[in-house]
């Protein structure tokens, strides 16, 4: 990507070269460092792209040798002021347009949370922004390394928070579980640390040192891999300690207290058919909604949101909301207890499952289900065996500082 813009900054030429000696014509090229790209042999011609400032010589060996050459295209921004050079207004209007783009790539213009957890994406996103990083914020500001251990201190239920900013997005991905598949390593002096609370079963050490065995128990926090190795003289006498990034696999049995439930009378919804949309216009988080026809009392909302994004991954402060209105009525139902028990043990189920997809052993499945007092709740512990260790930075003591 970048080189497209380096290369349409300083102009480049779309050329096709014919002739008996074309080959030898790109190999003179090449060895005589003259840059070309996008190559590609059409009958019995070649036609490829060149740097401006590579013309001339490129065409001193095309009449050395023999060959013809011409111009098929000339692209680049000297071309393009040359074309437009009388539209004044045009081009200053093209040049503030792409000030103001580079301007808005300095800062933090959405906030993404992706991942399965007890908490809201909403009351994540609120905290960040209140106590952390908010719109506008200028990317060289925002730490997530300090970011990502603030959220794991006050989100003691999540096992692994990760962020990272892509474009003008900040990403925060969370997981209750960690994915014996995921690999999660840092660079830089590192410990492996418990995210969860269990007794250990497997401590494989593939770099750094273990300081917990199979049957202990641990803390979430607790060190379990260190990345400080002490080296020890033959009198047992500290010389030195080095510093690495810890690396290894800790696997743990868990406990997992399961709560499940839900009122036996229900409302459903029939849907009416009448249906509508309504359109927002959302510049810097200010609103300007556009709506029609008559308001439903009940309906189901569903928005859609285009963000406006130049490339991939620079998100501008303005995006369109398509909202579609679906009307309905409520009808009281209630659950029989045959149905209830089923609903109950198929939520169960995914939850499961879900861990499952994870790599994570379930050991012990002792959830009861019991209809009482007007609700059928599923209630019990779940026994797992799973991945529990993941990086965390240490502190690093220079010779001669006090602990």
């Amino acid at each position: 990507m970048f080189n497209k813009i380096w290369y349409w900054l300083c102009g480049y030429y779309i050329v096709r070269v014919t002739g008996v000696f074309r080959h030898r014509f790109v190999n003179v090229c090449n060895k005589n460092n003259i840059k070309m790209w996008n190559l590609s042999e059409e009958k019995e011609s070649i036609l490829f792209y060149i740097k401006k400032k590579d013309l001339k010589s490129a065409t001193e060996f095309c009449n050395k040798i023999g060959v013809d050459m011409t111009i098929e295209k000339r692209k680049g921004l000297h071309f393009f002021i040359r074309k437009y050079r009388k539209r004044y207004g045009f081009i200053m209007g093209i040049l503030c347009f792409f000030t103001m783009v580079y301007g808005f790539t300095n800062f933090i213009w959405d906030i993404d949370v992706v991942g399965e957890s007890v908490y809201t994406e909403d009351e994540i996103i609120k905290l960040v922004r209140d106590n952390y990083v908010d719109i506008l914020t200028p990317k060289k500001n925002v730490d997530c390394d300090s970011l990502e251990m603030e959220l794991r201190d006050i989100y003691d239920k999540v096992a692994w928070i990760s962020c990272d900013i892509t474009g003008t997005k900040l990403n925060i991905r969370i997981t209750e579980t960690i994915d014996k598949n995921e690999v999660i390593k840092y660079m830089e002096p590192s410990n492996i640390v418990a995210i969860k609370d269990g007794i250990l079963t497997d401590v494989i050490v593939r770099n750094g040192k273990a300081t917990r065995i199979k049957g202990d128990e641990v803390k979430k926090g607790d060190i379990i891999i260190t990345g400080a190795i002490n080296i020890y003289n033959d009198y047992d006498e500290l010389l030195e300690t080095s510093y690495i990034a810890a690396d290894g696999d800790v696997y743990a049995y868990v406990i997992t207290n399961y709560v499940d439930e839900f009122s036996m009378e229900y409302y459903d919804k029939v849907y009416t058919g009448d249906e509508k949309k309504s359109y927002e216009l959302v510049v810097n988080e200010e609103f300007f909604p556009i709506k029609f026809g008559k308001e439903y009392v009940l309906c189901d909302e569903i928005s859609t949101e285009h963000k406006l994004v130049l490339g991939e991954s620079v998100y501008l402060p303005i995006y369109f909301n398509v909202i579609e209105y679906r009307e309905y009525v409520v009808e009281r139902k209630s659950y029989s207890k045959d149905e209830a028990i089923s609903k109950a043990e198929k939520r169960l189920g995914t939850y499961i499952e879900d861990l499952q997809k994870k790599g994570v052993e379930i050991v012990e499945n002792n959830v009861t289900i019991i209809i009482n007092e007007g609700k059928c709740k599923s209630e019990g512990t779940i026994v797992t065996k799973e991945l529990i260790g993941v990086p965390a930075p240490l502190t690093i003591i220079e010779q001669g500082e006090e602990l």
